[in-house]
C-alpha cells in the first residue's frame, strides 16, 4: 500500500489481488450478494483514488476496511431508499383490475379518514406528505431533508391515526 501511495503503478495489481476477495467477504457479511459485490468494488475504487491520502504510519488494512464499512453503510441507505420509493403504479398493479362496489366504498371511507387525519397535522407536515404522495419534491429542498421531513410527517400521521382509529 505504501508503494501504491508513492505512485508506483506496479503496486496496483498486488493490492487489487489481495484486497478484492477480502473486501467481498467483508461486505457480504452485511449486504445481499449483489449489493455486497458493488460495495466491495466501490470501496476498492476509492482505495485506489485515495491512495495518495494513505497515512504510512497507520495500518493499511484498517484504512481499507474503514472505506469498505462506509460503502456498506451507503449501500444500506441506498437499499432503504429503494424500498421507500414504491410508485403508485407499482401499488396499483397489485390491486384487482375491477374493484367491487364494496371495495370502492371502503376506499372512499379510508380516503376520507386519511384526509381528516392529515388536516389535523401541522400545515408543514401536511404539505410535505402531499408532495410525497404526488412524488414531487419541493424545489429548493435537498433530497435528504425531504426524506427526513416525510419521515417526521408520517410518524405524526401515525400518531394521529392511532388516536382516532386505534391500532398499534
Amino acid at each position: 500500500m505504501i508503494r501504491l501511495a508513492d505512485g508506483d503503478r506496479e503496486a496496483f495489481h498486488p493490492v487489487f489481488v489481495a484486497m478484492l476477495p477480502l473486501l467481498r467477504r467483508f461486505t457480504s457479511r452485511s449486504l445481499p450478494i449483489g449489493d455486497a459485490e458493488d460495495a466491495a468494488q466501490e470501496a476498492l475504487v476509492k482505495v485506489f483514488f485515495r491512495a495518495a491520502e494513505f497515512d504510512r504510519t497507520r495500518d493499511a488494512l484498517s484504512w481499507i476496511l474503514a472505506i469498505a464499512a462506509y460503502e456498506v453503510k451507503t449501500a444500506r441507505r441506498r437499499g432503504q431508499r429503494r424500498r421507500e420509493t414504491g410508485t403508485p403504479l407499482e401499488i396499483a398493479s397489485l390491486e384487482a383490475p375491477l374493484p367491487t362496489p364494496e371495495e370502492v366504498a371502503i376506499a372512499k371511507d379510508l380516503d376520507a379518514a386519511i384526509d381528516a387525519a392529515v388536516r389535523q397535522l401541522r400545515p408543514e407536515d401536511a404539505a410535505t406528505l402531499r408532495a410525497f404522495a404526488s412524488a414531487e419534491r419541493p424545489a429548493g429542498v435537498a433530497a435528504a431533508t425531504f426524506r427526513k421531513r416525510v419521515e417526521r410527517g408520517l410518524t405524526r400521521l401515525r400518531a394521529r391515526w392511532r388516536v382516532s382509529h386505534g391500532g398499534r
